[in-house]
């Protein structure tokens, strides 16, 4: 029997309409595609990313290909490398969800990615000048640790330690870090664009 593939416009068309949903990994590969990248050098970026943690190039393929159903930490991967966030991938598809959303203030907040892996991994969003709360996670409950994987703009992560005061200036280009979140910190965009970043939480908190 011949299969036939949907074509690019086809898609957005389907997208659009709210009554009709495409499958999650037909929008992975038309991302894919608007990106102008292949399978080969997107897992180039997701190996640049998570190193040893990658997904190998054998489940990104049959998870672009709809061959086998889309994990949640396959799907973070994908997302992260395509520089857009998990939940904006399921917009529109068969598997869109409500987002959790935590507001420190009208412009600054972050979206809580998935709750179905061990990390907590958020998309923080801070408009121009806006900063979040001081945080700190409690010691005596373990020893927790934050990723930051800058995504577009500018964001400066301001933390606290037993030395001194760290200043972490972060663009799109930087590499990502990570700190132990048991120290007070906090976030700032001191830009004159909106900025966004992934930031994991590990172990699980929240």
């Amino acid at each position: 029997m011949i299969k036939f593939l949907l074509t690019k416009q086809v898609l957005k068309d389907r997208i659009k309409l709210e009554d009709l949903k495409v499958k999650i990994h037909e929008k992975i590969r038309l991302l894919i595609d608007e990106n102008r990248l292949n399978l080969a050098v997107l897992h180039r970026k997701v190996k640049e990313l998570f190193g040893d943690e990658a997904i190998t190039y054998l489940t990104l393929y049959r998870t672009v290909h709809g061959l086998t159903k889309i994990r949640e930490s396959s799907l973070f991967q994908i997302a992260a490398s395509l520089d857009i966030a998990p939940i904006e991938i399921k917009k529109g598809t068969d598997e869109d969800i409500e987002v959790d959303r935590y507001e420190y203030s009208k412009n600054a907040y972050f979206d809580v990615l998935t709750k179905d892996v061990d990390f907590l991994p958020i998309k923080l969003v801070l408009h121009p000048k806006a900063k979040t709360l001081t945080e700190q996670d409690p010691i005596e409950k373990g020893n927790f640790i934050k990723w930051v994987y800058p995504q577009r703009g500018e964001i400066t992560c301001v933390i606290t330690t037993e030395n001194g005061i760290e200043r972490h200036e972060l663009q799109k280009t930087s590499k990502p870090f990570w700190f132990k979140s048991t120290y007070p910190h906090y976030f700032e965009n001191t830009s004159k664009r909106k900025s966004t970043c992934l930031v994991i939480q590990s172990p699980k908190y929240r």
